[in-house]
């Protein structure tokens, strides 16, 4: 059975079956048939190289400053390591901590594995947990984790390998840890937390984890190789000798790679190439739940975007449904920024309609119409409602849902000119402080920890996420009541009143939630991706072509 759904209502169904197995801890690969990965499968065997066809190049290697979802899946589960991880039911599994004792709702203490060396011999300790808590809290690092620790007051290492944080109650205390990878402070600690974000260790990194750095080119790709000296217990040394990241932007020419045989992986192939690429006989199409939304962000700093009138006018002026048909019907209207997989996603919040009637009548509410009958909306000035949709170069997807979105408005009478950018360019425009875009269309991967406030808390305007420069009081106050809330009954009807607000002001048009699309080489073995991640058990993927027999046998490397 080919993993693309017959029509978008059964590519629905899908999606939200999906979500539950995942959250149920039951999602596991599936092959071509349909069915569950085959029970027996050949014993693994090491070495090999694996190929990776990535859409943008990987950013900057340091949990405390990268914002780039493939770059943060590297740093979690292939260089470094976390104190704790999320396992398959999404429960908390012991990591470079090999237990804890939560004290009540204000403090925890973590006993860390004696047993973890960063990759030029030196024993990671407390010391680095203490050093990467407080550059991610401090201001002056403009830490992309920061905003996890905002409850956390006091850390007190109490030995080299055991440390105690205190923190305010609040909802759901160890869910930061798993993204957040520690940093080795030996490394770092003499870089200002001010130039963490230039420092050169982000392009040649010294981790901890399962595979340790090569090299990298800019733009190019960057090669890591096994770490021979991973711990045991933790799985050991991988299987896969080679892991390269090779950045190919044109989703065109990663299915030739891979059709080839050049590259083993491509993370996010096109919806309506899935059905080709399984049909390959020695490639499979995988289709997992995910935290991902697609969405526009909209410039409040400009006048024109200032008004949640006008944000919701456009919104409701884009037909979404097309959007999701363009995907072969892979995806779900979205309500706002909680995804489906979350406790706290209230489904009885419905998106806004496509309805241009009631579009055109908040536009001209907010002052915008059609003044000299040329079909296109001026501002009371008289100036022409137009503006550019910035998307991420060489991505051909973002590409045809920018001119999608750009017929829609232009049959309103608004002006949208695509302009697609170069990424890390792009990431730079939008954490810019003036930010440096008029609109954005971009996808999001959500936290499994809800923590909206760096992305719609005034406390948080001018910061790298505050795209929509969006303001609030009431949202703010429910922001903080829900995060400070233990008890997630009593935060049910809070999350509920911020997703009402998200949905109604719209600072960010929320387009459709979208499941992890993948097309992977079969002689690739050992694959499980699911809602956390496609990279989460890379150190145990093996190559059926591999030239060392595996585990237990005495040619093990």
């Amino acid at each position: 059975m080919s993993p693309r759904p017959a029509s978008r209502l059964e590519a629905r169904r899908a999606l939200r079956l999906a979500l539950v197995v995942a959250i149920l801890g039951t999602a596991g690969c599936v092959d071509r048939s349909g069915q569950a990965a085959r029970a027996a499968e050949p014993a693994p065997r090491y070495g090999g190289t694996l190929v990776i066809a990535g859409p943008n190049d990987l950013e900057l290697m340091n949990s405390l400053v990268s914002t780039e979802v493939w770059t943060q899946e590297f740093l979690s589960y292939v260089l470094f390591m976390p104190l704790i991880r999320y396992g398959p039911d999404l429960g908390f599994e012991p990591y470079l901590a090999e237990r804890w004792e939560l004290m009540g709702d204000t403090a925890v203490v973590f006993h860390l594995r004696r047993d973890v060396r960063w990759h030029d011999g030196v024993p990671t300790t407390a010391y680095d947990v203490l050093f990467t808590f407080e550059r991610a809290r401090d201001p002056g690092t403009g830490s992309s984790i920061g905003h996890y620790f905002e409850h956390w007051t006091h850390a007190e290492v109490l030995d080299s390998f055991t440390i105690r944080f205190r923190f305010r109650p609040h909802g759901d205390p160890l869910a930061s840890w798993p993204f957040a990878p520690i940093m080795p402070r030996h490394l770092l600690d003499t870089v200002p937390p001010e130039r963490l974000r230039t420092a050169a260790f982000n392009k040649q990194p010294v981790g901890n984890g399962p595979f340790r750095f090569v090299s990298a080119r800019a733009n190019d790709r960057w090669v890591f190789e096994a770490n021979p000296d991973f711990p045991e217990a933790l799985g050991g040394r991988p299987y896969i000798d080679r892991v390269v990241w090779r950045t190919i932007p044109d989703n065109a020419a990663q299915v030739v790679e891979l059709m080839a045989g050049t590259a083993d992986l491509i993370l996010s192939p096109r919806a309506d190439q899935l059905r080709e690429l399984d049909a390959h006989p020695e490639i499979r199409a995988i289709v997992r739940p995910a935290r991902n939304y697609t969405f526009i962000g909209w410039n409040g700093a400009d006048p024109r975007f200032a008004d949640a009138r006008v944000r919701r006018a456009l919104a409701m002026a884009i037909d979404r449904e097309r959007l999701i048909a363009h995907r072969a019907g892979y995806g779900e209207l979205a309500s706002g920024p909680i995804s489906p997989h979350h406790w706290a996603y209230d489904p009885s919040i419905a998106p806004l309609p496509y309805d241009t009637a009631a579009a055109r009548a908040l536009l001209a509410e907010a002052g915008f119409i059609d003044r000299d009958g040329d079909g296109r909306l001026e501002d009371p000035n008289g100036h022409d409602f137009a503006f550019t949709l910035k998307t991420a170069a060489g991505n051909a997807f973002q590409r045809d849902m920018a001119e999608l979105i750009r017929a829609d408005l232009a049959a309103i009478g608004v002006t949208v000119t695509a302009g697609p950018t170069e990424f890390n360019t792009l990431i730079g425009e939008l954490s810019a402080n003036p930010k440096r875009f008029e609109a954005v269309l971009m996808g999001w991967n959500s936290d499994f920890r809800i923590n909206l406030h760096e992305m719609y808390h005034s406390s948080a305007l001018g910061g790298p996420y505050q795209i929509a420069a969006y303001s609030n009081p009431e949202l703010d106050s429910l922001l903080d009541r829900a995060a400070a809330t233990v008890d997630r009954e009593a935060a049910r009807p809070l999350w509920r009143r911020v997703q009402e607000i998200l949905r109604d002001d719209q600072p960010w048009t929320y387009l459709y939630y979208s499941p992890h699309l993948y097309a992977i080489r079969e002689r690739v073995q050992g694959v499980e991706m699911d809602i956390r991640g496609a990279l989460v058990n890379l150190p145990r993927w093996w190559l059926a072509d591999a030239a060392t027999p595996g585990a237990g046998d005495p040619a093990r490397p």
